[in-house]
């Protein structure tokens, strides 16, 4: 199956479980060994797979996504089982990246905007900003009443302002989302804690990333690199390290995938 690209947030989680799987082989084949043929053996084993398992996290820039059918069927069951809104969000996610069904998708989750919830409207505002319709996205969110406490809205909101080249409020939403993140974490997506805890780190990492490029736009090249920084201590893998590298978040080669 081809592989796709995905946005960094994504990517990093699933560059992290590529990495602990292979260091779960090398780990219990150190031991295996150490066991075999002393601690020195199993030690030099453990330390070669910790550098493989490593160097192969960064050089794998992308994964297969999930089999179509598949995963139609588990978003049915899903749906089926229990209409809520994160299920919703979930299935409009499959039906926009994988199916590539955005008008589908962004009607499914107009229907429910309804309840407010803040995954869900952040994921509809996302799409508009990937349509480059980013004022619908600012409507959808200035409409909820979770604006101003929900960080993953106002993460998408500082992207917002960002395409829109109002960095200023940009860097407000940013630092605002990093605030209340630190407080009380990202709403839950339905992911088991070790990924929600991946997605939390990898959340900030690129919310400093995108205020590094928000002020190296501005030319204030100090403070970018402060925050150009503070995220790529975030990120375990080097290869997602910035520096002074302004990327459009939503190019046409990007994509955010669900877990």
């Amino acid at each position: 199956m081809k592989e796709v690209p995905f946005d960094s947030e994504i990517l990093y989680v699933y560059k992290l479980y590529y990495f602990l799987s292979f260091l779960a082989f090398f780990t219990l084949l150190s031991i295996i060994l150490g066991w075999r043929f002393g601690l020195i053996v199993g030690l030099i084993i453990f330390i070669l797979g910790f550098l493989t398992s490593y160097l192969m996290m960064t050089l794998k820039k992308s994964f297969s996504p999930p089999d179509k059918k598949l995963t139609a069927q588990r978003m049915a069951k899903e749906i089926t089982k229990d209409l809520n809104p994160l299920a919703i969000s979930r299935f409009a996610s499959q039906l926009y990246f994988y199916f590539n069904e955005p008008e589908q998708a962004i009607s499914l989750l107009r229907k429910y905007q309804y309840t407010n919830d803040s995954i869900l409207c952040a994921t509809l505002a996302d799409f508009f900003l990937r349509e480059g319709l980013p004022h619908q996205g600012l409507k959808v969110i200035h409409q909820n009443p979770q604006k101003n406490s929900d960080p993953l809205l106002l993460m998408v909101l500082g992207r917002t302002y960002q395409q829109l080249e109002k960095l200023e409020k940009a860097i407000i939403y940013y630092r605002k989302s990093l605030l209340i993140a630190r407080k009380k974490g990202y709403p839950h997506n339905g992911a088991n804690k070790l990924t929600k805890t991946f997605l939390a780190l990898s959340y900030r990492a690129s919310t400093y990333h995108s205020l590094g490029d928000c002020y190296s736009l501005l030319k204030n090249h100090s403070l970018a690199k402060k925050h150009y920084i503070l995220g790529n201590l975030l990120f375990f893998d080097l290869s997602l390290w910035k520096n002074h590298k302004i990327s459009n978040p939503y190019s046409p080669h990007s994509y955010t995938k669900s877990l």
